[in-house]
């Protein structure tokens, strides 16, 4: 799902012929130089919707505590509003990264959060999490998904704020809380620790429609992130190919993503981009549909 924000142009005009907006030309920047990069180089577009998805514990919360306060230096109004921490332990993360301008709030209803977004005229809001996000009105779980994925890109887009969601993993590797989300927000970030390094951090930009799409290493010390680009040996263009081999090598009998998780410790969104190229590549093939589905190499 793409919420447009103007009129649905059905005339196939040249792309020489259609104006740019000029929200393309105001991107924002942290300051970080490797930070702004991992968001294609020029920053933040205004109305950018993004996700952060990574295992508990791999540093979510301080990551963007502390990308809301290098903003904050700059002069933009910024937010993290959560469903899961308290304010409380929030200021507490906060104390221990140096991070002191930042605003917190606890809310979940997503009409209240779309609400003060647009009464503070923040400029920068992240929301903790996406299973936490709840409705007063009365629907089922499909329609509330669809609910909440809308308010969400449609306040970004309409009010040229950046919105970005916290999602979490279940068991078996895929998204807490649905799909529809990660497949309509602008770009989708993948956050695992480095297997040969604990203090580092491999971020995952799996897709980014404003700007390029690659990997990152950050190292995480007690004091949160250092947003300089670590260099290691196994270069990221090697690494994701060794874990297609690797996934490519555990599938000599069809196996479901769970049991591929299990295996090769290869999860969430980095799985499902992995799995999707090695389909139409046509090195494997899928059988069935959702958590059921399973893959196996072709011989």
């Amino acid at each position: 799902m793409q919420v447009l924000t103007s009129t649905t142009n059905k005339n196939f005009t040249r792309a020489s012929e259609i104006k740019i907006p000029d929200i393309y030309s105001r991107r924002f920047k942290s300051g970080k130089e490797d930070l702004d990069g991992m968001f294609g180089g020029g920053g933040f577009m205004p109305n950018l919707t993004f996700t952060l998805a990574a295992a508990p514990g791999t540093g979510k919360t301080s990551m963007l505590l502390q990308i809301l306060e290098l903003l904050e230096n700059t002069g933009k109004r910024t937010a993290y509003i959560s469903g899961e921490e308290n304010v409380e332990q929030l200021a507490f993360t906060s104390n221990r990264l140096g991070v002191s301008r930042v605003p917190l709030a606890n809310m979940t209803d997503i009409d209240d959060i779309c609400k003060a977004i647009v009464d503070n005229d923040f400029d920068f809001v992240v929301l903790d999490s996406f299973p936490a996000i709840t409705s007063k009105q009365k629907m089922n779980k499909k329609q509330l998904e669809e609910y909440i994925t809308t308010n969400i890109i449609k306040t970004a887009k309409q009010h040229e704020v950046v919105i970005g969601t916290i999602l979490h993993f279940t068991k078996s590797g895929t998204y807490k809380g649905g799909t529809l989300l990660p497949h309509s927000v602008d770009c989708n970030i993948v956050m695992n620790r480095n297997k040969d390094d604990y203090n580092l951090r491999d971020v995952d930009v799996t897709k980014n429609r404003f700007g390029s799409a690659g990997t990152c290493i950050f190292e995480m010390t007690p004091r949160g992130f250092s947003f300089e680009a670590v260099e290691v040996a196994d270069a990221p263009s090697t690494k994701k190919q060794n874990k297609a081999d690797v996934i490519l090598d555990s599938l000599s009998e069809p196996k479901t993503i769970e049991q591929i998780v299990k295996q090769t410790e290869v999860s969430g969104a980095y799985l499902s981009s992995i799995l999707r190229q090695l389909t139409a590549e046509g090195k494997i093939e899928k059988t069935g549909r959702g958590v059921n589905a399973t893959f196996v190499r072709k011989s």
